[in-house]
């Protein structure tokens, strides 16, 4: 089976939440006995690299073409490219359906953040919105099927688009083999020298969006008993965008901007240790359409306290424990809780490495092989 992936958003020291799906699956793929054959499609920002630990079977063909705009990709070049490499089916990784015409496209819908949150949540405008709405629609009529990351996306999809809930796979997401428990301090020690992290930890990693709750994490801080509030810091990793001024305003305003370390991009050789060394990872996001983040610090033992909402408790489990986001009191108690409580801390360890097994590479890679394989053969 020949399949081609849209692969744009394989960015060099980059970590957007597409990005990571693709490269995921990539990486799983290189586990399999008998992988299919791939063409990657990317342009020239683009960074092909399988890397290790994953395996060396595959040999996937790169295809680079210089990208000035988006619509020109689209609907030109991605169809030339699909035509001349007689895909049997071509795997967009995004809500769009390329116009590829010459074999079935399975398309991604990770959530509909925008249809769901109001525009001071989701940092989109209502007009944008209304387009998106029109668009996902539109691409979830033609394609062949849709993958999703969670049974959450998978009711909003069937809800706000109107699709088939047949149409639509669940196939989540999944943590490799370099997310596992940490014992080596040296390890741990570099990875919060590079981040600027001195003493013990609170950590999140992710974008600075108004969705991601920020502000109200630094609340939670700034709530803590003080004897817990001199002795960590919070530390939120992740690119900086045209949001993260104003957690540090915020944070500044409450009197806890000197306990909140923000490192920016932090490259993922690090990011093992620096989830083993936390003391929890934290989110208190209003929305995920899956929440990888959480999952691979579970994986990393580490203690999790997460939001009640959306895909989290979904993807968690029993493994973390559990907050209502819009409830100052209850999340404080729970961090308070998560740092100061022995059993639960080692609870918690313990379920979490056995919880991030359930969503292997091998697992993940085989949900989204059969949606393909079952696309490509019927067909257009």
């Amino acid at each position: 089976m020949k399949v081609g992936i849209d692969c744009r958003d394989l960015l060099a020291g980059a970590r957007t939440g597409i990005g990571r799906f693709v490269e995921n699956f990539l990486q799983a793929l290189s586990l399999e006995t008998d992988p299919p054959d791939l063409f990657l499609y990317g342009n020239q920002r683009t960074f092909f690299d399988i890397g290790e630990p994953w395996g060396k079977r595959l040999s996937p063909k790169t295809r680079r073409k210089a990208e000035a705009a988006t619509w020109w990709w689209d609907r030109v070049t991605l169809p030339r490219l699909a035509r001349r490499d007689r895909l049997d089916v071509f795997l967009s990784p995004y809500f769009k359906a390329p116009g590829v015409r010459s074999c079935p496209v399975v398309i991604t819908i990770h959530d509909l953040l925008f249809l769901r949150m109001p525009p001071e949540i989701s940092g989109r405008n209502a007009m944008y919105c209304r387009a998106f709405r029109s668009l996902a629609a539109g691409f979830a009529r033609r394609a062949a099927a849709i993958l999703t990351v969670s049974e959450h996306s998978q009711r909003d999809i069937a809800e706000l688009l109107r699709v088939p809930k047949k149409k639509t796979h669940v196939v989540g997401n999944c943590v490799g083999p370099r997310y596992r428990p940490v014992e080596d301090d040296a390890a741990i020690a570099a990875a919060k020298a590079a981040c600027g992290i001195d003493g013990d930890y609170i950590l999140t990693v992710g974008n600075f969006g108004p969705h991601k709750n920020l502000a109200a994490l630094a609340r939670t801080l700034a709530a803590l008993d003080p004897d817990l509030r001199r002795r960590y810091r919070l530390a939120l990793v992740g690119r900086h965008d045209k949001w993260t001024h104003g957690v540090r305003k915020t944070a500044a305003r409450l009197g806890v901007g000197d306990r909140i370390v923000c490192p920016g991009h932090v490259p993922e050789e690090h990011l093992p240790a620096l989830y083993a060394g936390a003391a929890a990872f934290v989110t208190l996001s209003r929305w995920e359409g899956f929440g990888l983040p959480a999952l691979e610090a579970m994986a990393c033992g580490t203690p999790v306290l997460c939001s009640n909402r959306s895909a989290l408790p979904e993807v968690v489990g029993d493994a973390a424990l559990l907050a209502d986001p819009d409830d100052e009191d209850d999340c404080v108690q729970a961090l308070a809780r998560i740092l100061v409580d022995n059993a639960l801390r080692s609870d918690l360890r313990e379920k979490g490495p056995a919880r991030a097994g359930h969503f292997s590479p091998e697992r993940f890679a085989g949900k989204i092989l059969k949606v393909l394989a079952d696309a490509a053969e019927r067909g257009q």
